[in-house]
This record gives structure tokens, C-alpha cells and sequence, in this order.
């Protein structure tokens, strides 16, 4: 799987790639990460990539045209890999997305979705908002909760954590992401509390069944 992040803050998001279960699914070459930095794409030789938005209001726009070559520069570098529920497919099966307060709310079985992906596009908003026309290249909105943050490059990273870990062959037993919480192949619950060393700790005790 390849997954393309086009952000104005690659420093962001280059860091978190670099420790962890992501990294080593790098490593392994099941997964490669591509950070794209909007700014290669500036309108002018001075890094021009926003303005002020039509109809006034406080902020800075996303141009369209920088975006627009960004993504059409993802695309272009596309791995051709043919994904086994599509055997006949003569293309990579892709998805490119925007996050955005206004998007769907990021879940597990979307990051499932995404995890059966050939190629996976986040394009990482920032400043008041991108220029709407954006929207007619992305398949969806995306957003991790009813909050806001100063850009995305941390919905950025934390949906790539999570399409990532479902990679197969990327944590060393499967089972760890079938018992997990949230987990759509079962009833949507959390998992059960976790314990280990010591048996006892200040008066608190492992539960007795755990013990057998």
C-alpha cells in the first residue's frame, strides 16, 4: 500500500513515521509513506499557495491550483497494485480524501476500508479552509471529531496509524487487531481491561480468572 500526505507542514507529520509500529511496517516494505509539500507547487517563485477568500471574512484559502497539481503529482506516482478482491481491476484501487471539521467522523470501519486500498491520498488542510473547488478531486471529507485543530497534520497521522496497524503482516499476530476494541467483525464493544506484572500492587489484585 501506498499512502500520499500533502500537507505545508511536512516537519509535522515526517517525525511520526520515524518510531513504532508504522516505521517497521516501512521497513518492511508493507507500506510506503510519500509526504508531499503543497509549497512544491506554489502559484509563484515566493511559495504563494493561499489568498484571501471571495465575499471577505478573516483567514487564509487553500488555492485550488496548487492542490490541484499535488494531487494530479499522487496520482501520477500511483503503485500498480493489483488488489486480490479485484483481480481484473486494470488500475489501483485509490481514495483521496480531505480532512476537515465539516467531514464524516473517522472510525474503525473506515480505517478498515482504507486498509484494502492500493493508494490512500490525505490531502492535510490548514489555514481558514481550502478553496471549495477541491472537493471535485476528493472522494470525501474526513474528520477524527467535533473539535478544531490548527491544521490537519495530526488527523493526518493519527488515520494512517490506525489504516497502517491493519495492514496484514504488520503487527506480528493478526489476532491483535481481531480482539481489539471497536472491532466491526464483532458486536461494538470495548475490549475487556488489561493487566499484568505484579499479581498485586498497593492492595490491588489481578481478578482471580485471569490467573488460571
Amino acid at each position: 500500500m501506498k499512502i500520499s500526505i500533502i500537507t505545508l507542514f511536512p516537519k509535522m507529520i515526517s517525525g511520526f513515521f520515524e518510531e513504532s509500529i508504522v516505521k517497521r511496517a516501512i521497513e518492511k516494505k508493507l507500506v510506503e509513506i510519500e509526504i508531499i509539500n503543497l509549497r512544491d507547487f506554489a502559484i509563484d517563485d515566493y511559495g504563494t499557495v493561499d489568498d484571501r477568500p471571495y465575499g471577505g471574512g478573516a483567514g487564509m484559502v487553500l488555492r485550488i491550483e496548487p492542490l490541484y497539481k499535488a494531487v494530479q503529482f499522487a496520482i501520477s506516482n500511483f503503485k500498480f497494485l493489483i488488489s486480490k478482491k479485484t483481480p481484473n481491476s486494470k488500475k489501483p484501487i485509490s481514495k483521496t480524501v480531505l480532512t476537515s471539521p465539516k467531514g464524516k467522523i473517522f472510525n474503525q470501519k473506515k480505517a478498515q476500508e482504507y486498509s484494502r486500498l492500493d493508494n490512500l491520498i490525505i490531502i492535510a488542510g490548514h489555514y481558514e479552509d481550502v478553496d471549495a473547488r477541491v472537493l471535485d478531486y476528493v472522494d470525501e471529507e474526513i474528520s477524527i471529531g467535533d473539535f478544531i485543530l490548527t491544521g490537519g497534520e495530526i488527523p493526518a497521522s493519527a488515520i494512517v496509524d490506525s489504516v497502517v496497524r491493519l495492514i496484514p503482516r504488520v503487527l506480528k499476530k493478526d489476532q491483535a487487531t481481531k480482539n481489539e476494541s471497536f472491532n466491526i467483525n464483532e458486536k461494538k464493544i470495548l475490549e475487556y481491561p488489561q493487566y499484568t506484572r505484579p499479581e498485586e500492587f498497593m492492595g490491588k489484585k489481578v481478578p482471580e480468572i485471569l490467573l488460571k
